[in-house]
């Protein structure tokens, strides 16, 4: 076991005046927690495990439900320490409050933000239940222990159940000193408990923002301008108002919206929208232009140095072999399987939003500039005053992906709702949703690298143009390579650009994973067993070697084709092979053999579905079109020509699992930098072909 000292800035034993009788623990998650004597008294928790006179444990958890499991794996943190049956355990989103700091879920930090203060506070619960016990029993607290949502006195057996406990548990104070489990004691934690929120989504109960459905709620649709930065001019107001169930048709900034009795009716009066746009900055804007745009900023500058090892000579030497690629890195929409949506409803002095949001802090602050936008008495009051009235409701979200951090919907939802005193909810069409998304930008990978008598690299050079690129993933190169420079060159744009799953971990292992394989190749050497000879990270490497164990790496022939590559983000380490067979036109993806080293796994099934997805999700971008441009307009418009991986082109994925009890990594984005390198890096295998960039020429 390991102690620790309870802290009080980060844990409250508070009586449950809110919640009815029982044992609530306060847990402050924010670092910049005021200490509740001296915020004047009215600091609050922002989470909080809550236990009845029944015995059930509620676990109020900040962090949005899209798929990765959250409202099973944070619950096992706590009921771990606690000792609670684990069917007596159940999650609720917690509301926004300002005691919980700021609210967002991304960066694949669900986990590694709650692994330590958790598992303490279902720590200090059993300490203090356990000490309720020995008092009722009359007894030393060492001589009893807790399991199964009960205290039992060693010697004679007698037990408590927590039910009976609760009660006289939330008059004792904080203890002292409490143990948190080692590892070798866990007995829920790295087991794989079945999610909480699976049943509501397979018997149709769970609630996501494009379900709910409130007492007269109106339904509203937009069109939006498709050029970036266009706005509407003139359009049909009249005439669409007249269609069947249309309640009224208006403009905002963002474009022209329909507002009806149903969504059918909304979706069916915006096709019948007639409008004359304005067209923004750059109506010309295509793919074509934004490529020179790059290849030109390569070319005039060297950009920011990001990473700079020994920087390489311009003369390669009269022994050396210098090799050049380029690489370009396309734009990427989310195309999360729920549109954009928000239910909003003015009643009274309270504005109630029901979101699928990653963000209900960034929601709540949407909200409030768009309702200043609006003028009149909403731009008279204070930031607090409005704060005070907005209600966010976080519903369960049909995949994220980095696109609901943006709170764009719900601004728009706010501004059509502020005309009604109904609830109105507003869904985006498919093709508003991938037009108007903030896309993975567009990205230029200018390579170089040197090889030394021996074939081996001792030079390397990297040179990064994008829109609005970032350098993470870039700043570090995990070889051996004695002369290294990195530079990045960020220019603006006026397309809308976002985070997308692994953010600019995507773009950056790309080129590096796949130039590695050519400088390999180039200099004679097996790509894997060069990688195993120049990686400094031990975790990575391990990684690697169990891939190569487990695919049979050194069993090619002209019919079966392995590539690798190797990532760390996000606290975790990833090693992917894609293996294909047969060649050309008979080629076919047979398998995805991934390895993570996440550190402690909390739930081995929902890491490997996370694994899973992430691979799925980076063969679609690999392998499928990209977002295009052409008259300032994105040129997709729905699944037909933005297609996803289908069942049936998805190959066999095994994900193996490092065991580790290292403080856990992430797991929704890690598997996703690794896998279109490697997929190249097959391609390369049995082609001798480099790939240009995405999507590789399959």
């Amino acid at each position: 076991m390991t102690a620790f000292r309870p802290d009080r800035r980060r844990f409250l034993k508070i009586t449950a005046a809110s919640l009815g009788s029982g044992l609530t623990l306060g847990i402050c998650w924010s670092e910049l927690s005021a200490d509740p004597a001296s915020a004047a008294g009215d600091f609050q928790p922002n989470a909080w495990l809550h236990i009845d006179p029944q015995g059930l444990a509620t676990l109020y958890v900040a962090e949005s439900e899209m798929g990765q499991g959250v409202y099973t794996a944070l619950p096992m943190l706590i009921a771990e320490e606690l000792e609670i049956d684990w069917r007596r355990v159940q999650v609720t989103h917690a509301s926004l409050d300002p005691a919980y700091g700021f609210q967002g879920t991304g960066g694949s930090r669900s986990i590694r933000k709650a692994w330590k203060t958790l598992r303490e506070a279902g720590a200090i619960a059993r300490h203090m239940l356990i000490s309720a016990a020995a008092r009722q029993l009359g007894v030393a607290e060492e001589a009893c222990f807790a399991r199964e949502s009960r205290v039992i006195h060693r010697p004679s057996q007698r037990a408590l159940g927590y039910a009976e406990l609760v009660d006289q548990a939330s008059r004792l104070p904080l203890p002292e000193r409490v143990n948190l489990k080692s590892a070798d004691e866990y007995t829920l934690i790295g087991t794989p408990v079945p999610r909480t929120d699976l049943p509501g989504k397979i018997d149709g109960s769970a609630q996501f923002g494009i379900d709910l459905r409130l007492p007269g709620q109106l339904y509203a649709s937009i069109r939006q301008s498709p050029v970036f930065g266009g706005r509407a001019r003139s359009f049909n107001a009249d005439s669409v108002r007249k269609l069947p169930g249309v309640v009224d048709c208006f403009a905002l900034d963002e474009g022209v919206v329909v507002v009806a009795y149903s969504t059918w009716q909304a979706f069916q009066a915006r096709k019948a929208l007639q409008i004359g746009w304005s067209e923004g900055t750059q109506p010309g804007l295509d793919n074509d232009q934004v490529l020179k745009q790059l290849s030109d900023a390569l070319e005039s500058s060297t950009g920011k140095t990001i990473l700079q090892r020994d920087a390489p000579s311009a003369d390669p030497g009269p022994k050396s072999l210098r090799i050049e690629r380029q690489y370009a890195l396309p734009f990427q929409a989310h195309m999360t399987p729920e549109p954009m949506n928000c239910t909003v409803h003015m009643d009274g002095q309270t504005i109630r939003i029901w979101a699928p949001t990653q963000s209900p802090s960034s929601a709540r602050s949407s909200a409030i500039a768009a309702l200043r936008s609006l003028g009149g008495d909403w731009a008279l009051e204070s930031e607090e005053a409005l704060e005070s009235r907005i209600e966010v409701n976080t519903t369960l979200l049909g995949g994220g992906f980095g696109r609901r951090i943006l709170q764009d919907y719900v601004t728009q939802g706010v501004k059509i709702a502020a005309r009604f005193k109904q609830p109105v909810q507003l869904v985006w069409p498919r093709d508003e949703d991938l037009q108007h998304d903030y896309y993975h930008p567009f990205t230029l990978h200018k390579m170089s690298g040197e090889l030394d008598d021996q074939g081996l690299p001792h030079a390397w050079r990297h040179r990064i143009a994008g829109l609005k690129a970032d350098h993470y993933g870039a700043d570090e190169l995990p070889y051996d390579i004695p002369r290294v420079q990195v530079e990045l060159q960020r220019l603006d744009t006026p397309i809308p650009i976002g985070p997308w799953r692994s953010v600019t971990h995507h773009y950056h292992t790309f080129a590096i994973e796949h130039f590695f394989d050519e400088l390999a190749r180039a200099g004679g050497h097996d790509p894997l067993q060069l990688r195993l000879k120049l990686l400094n990270q031990p975790r990575l490497k391990r990684a690697l070697e169990i891939a190569a164990e487990s695919t049979d790496w050194a069993r090619q022939d002209d019919q079966r084709h392995l590539g690798c590559a190797v990532h760390s983000s996000f606290g975790s380490h990833v090693a992917e092979i894609v293996e294909l067979q047969g060649t050309g036109n008979q080629r076919r993806l047979a398998k995805v053999t991934c390895v993570v080293d996440c550190g402690q796994v909390v739930n081995p099934d929902i890491l490997k579905a996370q694994m899973e997805g992430a691979i799925v999700f980076g063969l679609s971008a690999a392998m499928k079109a990209p977002i295009t441009l052409a008259r300032g307009r994105v040129t997709q418009s729905n699944f037909h020509d933005y297609p996803i991986l289908r069942f049936h082109e998805t190959p066999d994925i095994e994900v193996i699992i490092v065991p580790s009890h290292e403080d856990p990594g992430g797991a929704g984005e890690p598997g996703v930098p690794p896998l279109a390198p490697a997929l190249a890096n097959a391609l390369l295998a049995e082609t001798g072909r480099t790939g240009g960039g995405l999507p590789l020429d399959w």
